[in-house]
């Protein structure tokens, strides 16, 4: 048996590494809603993440990603560099990454 990967992105990826703190839409935004993770690639459409096996969200959970200039436990609103919307389109907790789409 083969196994084979058919490769279903269309937009070229550029490896960065950088710490991001998401939330899933349904919650109502308390600090303890917040996950902490790290890009490990990035394109103009989606990105993948590295985060803790028990934080990576269910496949086609709404969630907003806030990209900081580093890991935080707290931050305000002026940390933020950028906040993105997006749907988790796959998971795999073995190697403990999720895929974005941008929305």
């Amino acid at each position: 048996m083969s196994n084979m990967y058919n490769e279903q992105r269309y937009q070229t990826r550029r490896s960065l590494k950088m710490p991001v703190t998401f939330f899933l839409k349904e919650k109502k935004g308390s600090m303890s809603d917040y996950f902490f993770g790290w890009t490990k690639d990035v394109s103009s459409q989606g990105a993948c993440i590295y985060a803790k096996v028990n934080h990576i969200p269910i496949v086609d959970s709404l969630m907003t990603l806030l990209v900081t200039p580093e890991v935080q436990s707290r931050f305000s609103d002026s940390d933020v560099l950028v906040k993105i919307k997006g749907k988790v389109t796959w998971n795999n907790s073995d190697t403990q990454s999720f895929g974005v789409r941008f929305i």
